[in-house]
């Protein structure tokens, strides 16, 4: 079985180690890091004498014409999440096969977006802060506990179910808004809101788990941030253009709430001199809490499945997380 990967530049496509090892294993493996120097033609003609196709962050686009001439392609596995930088739909609806990593970083996502709420309640920044600056017990402090805290989950998806295992020993009341979840598919003891208006109504902290798409693009606007508490917490682990982030930063720079924030709109970064770097009321973790690092596994979950996968392909079994047109479309 023929492995191809074309990458940019940019293409985090590892150059050695057990993922590296194992991939040659299971076929002949050809890494290019030279896509954006070939044209259209030459990356297609490529493509068409690979058996499998492997993408992920910096890989070079697949020409559409691969979706009518594939060639010996029976299988494009997508390392990463996201596929509609470098897949175009067109592949998939050709009937291409395309998986991507699944449900493989929720555990992660999910510890990120506990790590950011127990933070922020907690007042560890302004604390931290106020002891820095010679001070000690804060007068104005309004920590708060787990207990019974009013969480509001906006995207009920794999993150957002791995979140509610692991904030559900605290006892905490869950609700959520997720139009495509059927209410009996809903993880036990969570409660559906009709609107993510009413949602934030009746929540302390909204915690952000939905994907990026036209629907869901700025939906977390100053009409739905206004129905928060005073105090009440913003949580986003998902994607920065969920949120209407002028609308978030005015209500920050007043300090009538607090976020913890791993995305931003747009580049996922903040100006040198934006004012916002020193507010105490929020968390910016730049995009980075959930890479490990430090502690670093022989194979990343998404490496596994990408894996089990090929191994899956050459048997001709069924392939996990195939797409199809609608995952497509709602896919971040």
């Amino acid at each position: 079985m023929k492995l191809l990967h074309i990458g940019n530049a940019d293409s985090r496509f590892p150059e050695a180690g057990p993922f590296v090892d194992a991939l040659r294993e299971i076929g002949e493996l050809t890494v290019l890091r030279n896509g954006d120097a070939l044209t259209d033609e030459a990356r297609a003609a490529l493509i068409r004498e690979c058996d499998v196709l492997l993408t992920l962050w910096g890989s070079s686009r697949v020409p559409e014409q691969i979706a009518e001439a594939p060639g010996r392609l029976s299988y494009i596995c997508n390392i990463s999440g996201g596929i509609s930088h470098w897949i175009p739909l067109s592949i998939v609806e050709a009937g291409i096969p395309v998986t991507n990593w699944g449900d493989a970083v929720a555990p992660e996502m999910a510890e990120a977006a506990v790590t950011l709420l127990l933070a922020v309640l907690k007042e560890l920044l302004p604390q931290q802060l106020h002891v820095r600056e010679g001070g000690w017990h804060r007068p104005d402090r309004r920590m708060g506990t787990m207990y019974g805290l009013r969480i509001g989950i906006y995207g009920m998806g794999a993150i957002g179910r791995k979140f509610v295992d692991y904030v559900r020993p605290y006892e905490c009341r869950i609700r959520y808004y997720d139009p495509y979840l059927p209410p009996a598919s809903a993880p036990a003891g969570c409660e559906a809101a009709e609107s993510l208006e009413r949602l934030a109504e009746e929540s302390d902290a909204l915690v952000i788990h939905a994907g990026l798409t036209e629907e869901t693009r700025g939906a977390v606007n100053a009409a739905v941030l206004a129905r928060l508490p005073d105090y009440g917490i913003v949580i986003n682990t998902a994607r920065g253009d969920i949120v209407e982030q002028d609308a978030l930063f005015a209500e920050l720079k007043t300090g009538r709430l607090r976020a913890g924030l791993d995305v931003l709109a747009g580049r996922d970064a903040l100006e040198p001199d934006h004012p916002a770097r020193g507010w105490p009321n929020v968390l910016f973790t730049a995009h980075d809490l959930f890479s490990a690092n430090w502690q670093k596994p022989p194979l990343e979950r998404y490496e596994a499945v990408c894996l089990e996968n090929l191994i899956r392909h050459s048997q001709g079994k069924p392939l996990l997380h195939r797409f199809d047109r609608d995952r497509y479309l709602r896919s971040t």
